[in-house]
């Protein structure tokens, strides 16, 4: 009998998020013995001057790096200590729903789990376009966890 999910990826794709979709995504790779992967996704922050960056510019997308790293880190820590190896990656971008649907597209994920917090009015409607987006084109299963 074949796996059900072979590629099993969390996204996280809002700056407030909860681990509710990282312990689904953990607990379903643990039964079914699936491969495990963690994206994370940020808007970047455009250049205060549209054709250079400055050092403040500079700084602000290393603060960005910086937080997405230690975050990547410790999901990695809950994994190992649960057994699970899984893979991370981050992106800073311009479109985080193509970006998205690239990676799953060009790793061949079965099941993509996205968090979907409260959020604000103003950032709902922002992050619902691109939830509906990963879900009209991207061609896997879509999983969206909410509070």
């Amino acid at each position: 009998m074949s796996k059900i999910f072979k590629n099993i990826a969390v996204a996280i794709i809002t700056p407030t998020h909860t681990k509710k979709s990282f312990d689904i995504g953990l607990e379903l790779a643990k039964r079914i013995d699936s491969d495990l992967t963690v994206i994370e996704c940020m808007f970047k922050i455009q250049p205060k001057l549209y054709f250079f960056e400055t050092k403040s510019d500079k700084k602000i997308a290393q603060g960005q790096i910086s937080k997405l790293k230690t975050e990547l880190e410790n999901w990695k820590k809950i994994a190992k200590n649960e057994g699970i190896n899984i893979k991370t990656k981050f992106a800073l971008t311009d479109s985080i729903a193509h970006w998205v649907i690239d990676y799953v597209k060009d790793n061949k994920i079965d099941l993509l789990i996205v968090d979907y917090p409260k959020l604000s009015p103003i950032e709902m409607s922002l992050y619902d376009d691109i939830i509906n987006t990963i879900h009209h084109e991207s061609h896997c299963h879509l999983l969206t966890t909410k509070q």
